[in-house]
């Protein structure tokens, strides 16, 4: 039996995602091959989490401890990150795997790059940095040490052709696992939230976040903006969904320890697609989520808050002027945002109280919304399924 060996590194919750879902494709391919190419086998192991280690890949590290964001909170994980760097390191350089696979994360996943090209082994990036974002000069890096990329958005792949850079796009892969978290779904669960929400408006959806960064500099602040807008639209109900696999212990600690909060004003779910098409509002962090709120044909509000290092230095760095990914792709706000010192009770309930009240305010804004949508329409194809087959044709099946 031929045995390929693929590493799939990615670094936080929103990668590890991306990643179950490629590995799941490969998984595919591995099946097809074991029937009729004489039984060649995928081996697949990954830095990576629940859905990596669910979709077929043994972990060699876990990213749990490691999704941080911003440049000060990465100092304090600093000797952590070496520590999974130096581990990492020496299995590849033990096991040599025949790809590489890397998944966002670029300052940890470059030097993996750097190692694996080293060694002659093929690195490809699904996901690759968000160059058009800050950081433009890493191209250089890129072109030397990415066979190549496969983005999530058409326009990356023509910054990246235009770049000299081999660049594939086959759709946004958040379509695909929305499609999933509706199949998926637990229909007895969905039944009894709808016996639930029955009766209930405003019924809004807080998406706080996956890191624990995140979720420590957001909770306040949210439970401030539940407050704020329960006393205005008395009958208003809160869902907090969470992917499967997110550690939101300490967010709901918070919540369920703060006295202003009755535990018949919220839930938790992981019925994601369920929970936001339910909703009147979707109030979310910026990062993947926010797009994905887009997708349902609801109002939303983008929010942030940074550590005031972080967001000082990343004020100097950053090229573009959004921070959501729904106005980056529009060039211009169609959404909300409320970041840094913007995200504040009065400001959610301002933003809030504009879409329940005015309802030609809210059809205008979710037109605007629907549009920028409509660019990211349906490749026809799955984007893991291509994916997974453009590095099996280019790196693994042409390995002797």
């Amino acid at each position: 039996m031929q045995i390929h060996k693929i590493l799939v590194v990615s670094g936080e919750p929103s990668g590890d995602v991306f990643a179950g879902g490629l590995i799941s494709s490969l998984k595919k391919i591995e099946k097809v091959k074991k029937l009729y190419d004489d039984g060649i086998s995928i081996d697949i192991y990954a830095m990576g989490g629940k859905n990596s280690a669910g979709a077929g890949a043994e972990l060699i590290a876990d990213i749990k401890e490691l999704s941080v964001m911003g440049f000060t909170e990465v100092l304090l994980k600093l000797k952590t990150i070496k520590k999974v760097l130096r581990n990492i390191s020496l299995w590849i350089k033990s096991n040599k795997p025949d790809a590489v696979i890397l998944v966002d994360f670029p300052s940890f996943n470059f030097k993996i790059a750097k190692l694996a090209n080293k060694l002659k082994i093929p690195v490809v990036y699904f996901i690759p940095p968000k160059i058009w974002a800050s950081r433009y000069g890493r191209i250089k890096f890129i072109k030397k040490y990415i066979k190549f990329v496969i983005t999530i958005f058409p326009f990356e792949q023509d910054i990246y052709k235009k770049e000299g850079v081999e660049s594939y796009y086959f759709g946004n892969p958040l379509y695909i696992l929305n499609k999933k978290d509706v199949l998926s779904a637990d229909l007895s669960e969905d039944a009894e939230m709808q016996k639930l929400l029955n009766g209930k408006y405003p019924i809004i959806s807080f998406l706080p976040g996956s890191r624990k960064t995140e979720l420590k500099y957001h909770s306040q602040r949210i439970i401030d903006s539940v407050i704020k807008i329960k006393s205005v639209y008395k009958e208003a109900f809160f869902i907090f969904p969470f992917r499967k696999g997110i550690d939101f212990s300490y967010f709901k600690d918070v919540l369920e320890n703060s006295p202003a909060l009755k535990k018949d004003m919220y839930i938790f779910t992981d019925s994601i697609g369920f929970a936001l098409s339910s909703s009147d509002l979707i109030i979310t962090a910026s990062g993947t989520a926010s797009l994905e709120a887009c997708f349902y044909g609801k109002p939303v509000i983008i929010f942030y808050y940074l550590n005031y290092l972080t967001y000082i230095l990343a004020k100097i760095l950053v090229r573009i002027k959004y921070a959501g990914l729904i106005n980056i792709l529009a060039g211009g706000e169609v959404v909300p945002e409320l970041i840094e010192f913007k995200f504040n009770p009065e400001n959610v309930f301002k933003e809030a109280d504009k879409f329940l009240k005015d309802e030609e305010y809210r059809e205008n804004e979710l037109k605007k919304i629907s549009s920028v949508v409509s660019t990211l329409e349906d490749t026809g194809v799955d984007p893991f399924d291509a994916s997974a087959g453009i590095i099996y044709d280019k790196i693994i099946g042409i390995i002797g």
